[in-house]
């Protein structure tokens, strides 16, 4: 068997994989068969970066190799194959028992659908918005005009879901799936095999917008009915099952098990389930703003020179207890990215982050956010038990932020010492944000708990990364779709709670947190419906 090898210096310094992997395990480099490089991850604690890798080794005496028992070395496993993407079992053929229906071309939905597929049960899958080519014009279009989103083409409907846009990160920290399935996959359809072997790997926005259409075309190929410009309306329900969809032109679709994985935002998509009986409960998010500072800064403090060479953008993720019983950490960090409107509706101003796979642009940016719950919702005027208490807290605070620029889609801005001085910006550097900035305050925007924990954020976060709250961080909100601020209750087999043959599925109804999770519970909940 072959061996699992970690925390192994991986420099460049000319010399081979074997001769890194026989220094590791204490062996000379005649004894060392195969080197396949897992994963590697960039260590910059010291003041001298240096990768670290991953590696799976196949040598010549295996059990005299484990009894040296060096930290780190132990036999590699099956699950470890499935974990780190190199090895990936297929779906088991299915029985045909009727055509599937899945809502929502998201990460959730899409690999919900190609598992189905592959297994022989090729499903319907609606969406409500665009292909990719014709959402990519569409949303570019509104950006550069600075127009109102469409109610379905817009940053998070569409195909791709609300990761189309976006930094396309590919890692998760969940463990009750495999992901090598889904990393194949990936590659299959066109992702650098090498950005997998990345530890904190991404697509970016331009690869995942290239990737879709083969993986669309894949899912025809295999049988599955793919449909766009299909925004479900009505669940229909007969005694307590679902037996199919209604489509706003009022095309009715037959069929069953039915997959909702309609995506964080799609408000909706959740009162409806919600008015055929499926249970949920109200979720707590965090909510705060993106910051933003010139790369060099962010690579400057990390590693602890202006200019990074060959490294690439440097990153942070932190965390920290804000105020009393309240956390607050940083997220969806986009080194060389923008800040981009994540807008869904009219009259409500979201912001999110975004990258290309080469994050060249010339700022950093980051959500900082704060833990929000019921009693927050409760606050801003949410009814006590209503399972869209979250979804009326966000409103409230999105329809906040479009009012204090006049409409105009500019972000509300401040400098971040501004903010933490508690006064206005008088003028705002140049920032990636398409639609500008306007000085405004946001402790008016927030709620003061929220607003008083960013402050301790910054405070804390400025003294793990210098300069991270300084003169040049520019602080835009609100980072408000974080993730669904509800959870719709699933029992054993992941069916939903209320209706029989319906799955609620992904972010939107509260099961990932992003790309690979989302993809990872399209998953189990595809397994769930074929009985797997």
């Amino acid at each position: 068997m072959p061996l699992l090898v970690q925390n192994v210096p991986w420099p460049d310094d000319g010399r081979t994989p074997e001769q890194r992997a026989a220094t590791a395990l204490r062996m000379g480099v005649a004894d060392v068969l195969s080197v396949t490089l897992v994963r590697r991850s960039l260590d910059a604690r010291s003041r001298a970066p240096l990768w670290r890798a991953v590696l799976r080794v196949e040598v010549r005496d295996e059990a005299r190799c484990l009894a040296r028992k060096i930290a780190g070395v132990r036999t590699w496993t099956e699950r470890d194959g499935g974990r780190y993407g190199l090895e990936a079992a297929p779906p088991r053929k299915a029985a045909a028992a009727g055509r599937p229906i899945v809502v929502g071309a998201g990460p959730a939905g899409l690999f919900a659908s190609l598992w189905l597929a592959e297994a022989g049960r090729p499903p319907i899958l609606l969406e409500r918005g665009s292909p990719v080519e014709e959402r990519v014009g569409i949303v570019n279009a509104a950006w550069r005009h600075a127009t109102a989103p469409g109610p379905d083409d817009n940053v998070v409907y569409g195909e791709g879901g609300a990761g189309t846009f976006s930094d396309g990160k590919i890692y998760t920290r969940r463990r009750d799936g495999e992901v090598g399935w889904i990393f194949q996959r990936l590659i299959q359809f066109g992702a650098d095999p090498e950005a997998l072997q990345e530890a904190w790997a991404h697509l970016g926005t331009d690869r995942i917008r290239a990737i879709l259409p083969p993986f669309r075309a894949r899912l025809a190929e295999l049988g599955a009915d793919v449909r766009f410009h299909a925004r479900v309306v009505r669940f229909e329900v007969e005694g307590g099952e679902v037996r199919g969809v209604e489509l706003s032109d009022g095309t009715q679709i037959e069929g069953s098990p039915v997959i909702v994985a309609a995506g964080h935002s799609a408000r909706d998509a959740m009162a409806s389930l919600l008015a055929i009986g499926c249970q949920a409960e109200v979720r707590p998010i965090a909510v705060g703003v993106r910051i933003e500072h010139p790369q060099k800064l962010i690579d400057s403090a990390r590693y602890g020179r202006p200019e990074r060479g060959d490294l690439p953008p440097a990153t942070y993720r932190l965390s920290c207890e804000a105020t009393a019983g309240r956390k607050a950490h940083t997220f969806c960090m986009c080194p060389g990215g923008m800040v981009v409107p994540a807008s869904a509706q009219d009259g409500h101003l979201v912001v999110n982050g975004m990258s290309f796979a080469a994050r060249r642009a010339m700022w950093a940016n980051s959500a900082v956010i704060v833990d929000v719950g019921p009693e927050d919702y409760a606050a801003a005027g949410a009814r006590p038990g209503d399972p869209l208490a979250g979804v009326a807290f966000q409103n409230h605070l999105e329809t906040r932020a479009f009012a204090l620029t006049g409409g105009s889609w500019a972000a509300p801005a401040s400098l971040a010492s501004d903010f933490m001085a508690r006064k206005v910006s008088s003028t705002l550097p140049r920032t990636s944000y398409p639609h500008g900035v306007a000085p405004a305050d946001l402790w008016d925007l927030f709620p003061a708990p929220v607003a008083e924990g960013l402050v301790a954020a910054l405070r804390r976060f400025d003294r793990e990364v210098p300069g991270f709250a300084g003169p040049e961080a520019v602080l835009m909100g609100p980072e408000s779709r974080t993730t669904s601020p509800v959870r719709f209750l699933r029992g054993p087999n992941l069916e939903s709670v209320g209706v029989r043959g319906l799955f609620p599925c992904g972010e939107g109804a509260g099961y990932g947190g992003g790309i690979i999770s989302c993809a990872l519970d399209g998953q189990r909940v595809a397994r769930a419906v074929l009985g797997d």
